[in-house]
């Protein structure tokens, strides 16, 4: 029976590591292997990217931890280069602790926020076309509207001046 058994996540393994040590014996080695390879990746991430209070630039946020906790990173690697190859240990570091990947990580959050930026900025701009379009045509409508108005003030024009002429033509009879 392994002094693991009742452990069943990555925090717990490595708080017991940090209180106990890391057991040579093979049978816990294998249970804290399949504990890490179990594990969520975030927990891990989280786990390995622990530095304690102070630790820049891969601390929390304020206020999702507290200020006092122990930094788990160093623990957390004795156990993975222990139980995982060194290439998987190193993977891992390189992928989700290395300073670079740090980096990394606020251009791709970067590149998300200007992706929801251009998305939101092509909506607009189709927006923008879509109004200037109907504008047009409202503009259009009314040219038309106004056009048919002259049209009618020209015949209505003519209408009086030829009633005009009737009438005067009429006067000219009477006299």
């Amino acid at each position: 029976m392994s002094k693991y058994d009742s452990i069943k996540t990555a925090t717990e393994l490595v708080a017991e590591v940090r209180a106990n040590g890391l057991s040579r014996d093979i049978e816990d080695l294998n249970i804290a292997q399949e504990i890490l390879d179990r594990s969520s990746t975030e927990e891990l991430v989280r786990l390995a990217n622990n530095l304690g209070p102070n630790g820049e630039p891969l601390e929390p946020p304020t206020g999702t931890e507290t200020n006092t906790r122990r930094p788990t990173q160093k623990t957390f690697y004795h156990i993975a280069f222990t139980v995982w190859t060194w290439e998987n240990a190193v993977e891992f570091f390189n992928r989700h602790t290395n300073p670079e990947h740090a980096a990394y990580i606020v251009v791709l959050e970067e590149n998300k926020r200007l992706r929801k930026a251009k998305t939101e900025l092509e909506d607009l701009r189709d927006t923008l076309l879509h109004e200037q379009e109907m504008a047009a045509s409202e503009r259009k409508e009314l040219q038309d509207q106004v056009q048919t108005l002259l049209c009618n003030v020209e015949e209505d024009d003519y209408e009086i001046m030829r009633l005009k002429a009737e009438l005067y033509d009429y006067m000219k009879e009477i006299d």
